[in-house]
């Protein structure tokens, strides 16, 4: 890898292309996708385990997305649904409002997970009154100036170009695996993050009546997969409840049955405040976003300016409504469930047989290994966790090991016997990294 013709058009694109962006390119060029395989112009086939950053939900190519998308784009072609409501823009409200959370009642339009979680934001300032935002260390909502500074993810993605901003304040995201706090305290709130929250930063450095509310991905995403415990949900809940603050979730990458569930927060019942969607809204072949909120979020004024032209292009709605249907009829959430029993299965057993890996994870359609050069100190493993997905490629494997994980997404709607024979081969990976390493 890469194949002779790939690798011709990867040179040249690195001539053309923003190095960062083009010297992380995969070592092949795409020809064509269909379900969950990729070919590439070489003639080589993969096994798709990304899906498009999640945001191809239930496979490449399926007419049943296409077809009206298409025949929508026809009819209407492009238009601003900020000015011009089009016959798809209501049933698609409707569709989303219907089964989501029933806190919500509102919706507003997006492009983009990133423009939904930055139309989020401004919303929980103005509905509150209140300047600060309360993030958590590692979350992953976009690339703006806004969003990297709220997510405050791993400064690989961000060095050099975020600088500390006003308006918000950070906790560890729970991750229970790399907790930087001890038990919870006697008499706590149950949760050691919500305890250092209320203790510290609350007494130290934020006055409670100051925060509009706090944002997290419920599932931590493209940092690893990783779950939050029942007390922490129960914890941070009871302290919004306390002081006022509004619940924001970024269900961009974790909505759509990423999770085994519609959308994540069904996993613990949470009823949300606000809901920011994206990628898989599309079903993979349309970009379309949304904000979702309660009468207090969302309802009480209309001066927030939103979105952008191309928010709820009418073809983008057609593809979405069409998405929405598919896990309507289809039994998709049920495989993801049977996914994940593989994933906990076969992701264990690797764990069980190379000390390498410090954890392996599997929440629905978000799996992991995290790899660590000593299990006692959890110190991250990049070369390995890098040479790992390289050699998953050479395999005909795709994962994302551009993270503080190899992250592994297949698509919801893969037969489980398929998806563990991939799992198979990742293990191969494991094994030849490890030994080309002499780790």
């Amino acid at each position: 890898m890469p194949g002779p013709k790939s690798g011709v058009e990867l040179s040249r694109l690195r001539e053309l292309v923003y190095p960062g962006t083009s010297h992380h390119l995969a070592p092949f060029v795409i020809e064509s996708k269909q379900r969950h395989f990729v070919t590439d112009i070489d003639g080589n086939t993969f096994v798709d385990l990304v899906s498009s950053s999640a945001s191809v939900p239930l496979g490449a190519g399926r007419s049943d997305f296409i077809d009206p998308m298409v025949e929508t784009l026809r009819r209407i072609g492009n238009e601003d649904s900020h000015g011009v409501a089009s016959t798809e823009m209501l049933p698609l409200a409707e569709k989303l409002l219907a089964i989501t959370p029933g806190s919500l009642t509102r919706l507003d339009l997006g492009l983009n997970g990133t423009e939904a979680v930055e139309t989020a934001v401004k919303m929980m300032r103005r509905a509150t009154g209140r300047p600060i935002v309360i993030g958590f260390l590692g979350g992953y909502h976009g690339e703006t100036s806004l969003t990297s500074a709220l997510g405050a993810e791993e400064n690989e993605i961000s060095r050099g170009i975020r600088a500390l901003s006003a308006g918000f304040a950070h906790v560890p995201y729970p991750n229970p695996y790399r907790s930087p706090f001890g038990p919870p305290r006697p008499g706590g709130s149950g949760d050691s993050t919500i305890d250092y929250l209320r203790d510290h930063l609350l007494f130290h450095a934020i006055d409670p009546g100051e925060v509009a509310g706090v944002l997290i991905e419920p599932i931590l995403g493209s940092g690893g997969c990783v779950a939050p415990s029942d007390a922490f949900w129960k914890a941070l809940t009871g302290l919004c409840d306390e002081f006022g603050w509004l619940l924001a979730v970024d269900e961009v990458k974790t909505g759509f049955g990423r999770s085994g569930h519609m959308f994540a927060v069904e996993r613990w019942g949470i009823e949300p405040d606000l809901m920011c969607l994206g990628k898989a809204m599309g079903g993979g072949v349309a970009p379309i976003a949304a904000v979702l909120g309660t009468e207090r979020a969302m309802g009480g004024y209309d001066d927030v300016p939103t979105g952008s032209t191309w928010s709820w292009l009418p073809w983008a709605c057609a593809a979405s409504i069409a998405t929405i249907e598919a896990f309507e009829r289809e039994p998709v959430l049920e495989n993801v469930r049977e996914l994940e029993r593989v994933g906990e299965l076969k992701l264990g057993e690797l764990a069980d047989r190379f000390e390498q890996i410090g954890e392996a994870r599997a929440v629905g359609g978000f799996q992991a290994l995290e790899f660590v050069r000593d299990r006692a100190s959890k110190e991250r493993d990049p070369e390995l966790q890098q040479l790992v997905g390289r050699r998953a490629v050479e395999l005909g494997i795709l994962t994302d090991s551009s993270s503080t994980s190899l992250n592994i997404q297949p698509s919801l709607a893969m037969p489980p016997e398929q998806y563990a024979a991939c799992l198979d081969r990742i293990g191969t990976a494991v094994e030849r990294a490890v030994t080309e390493l002499g780790r």
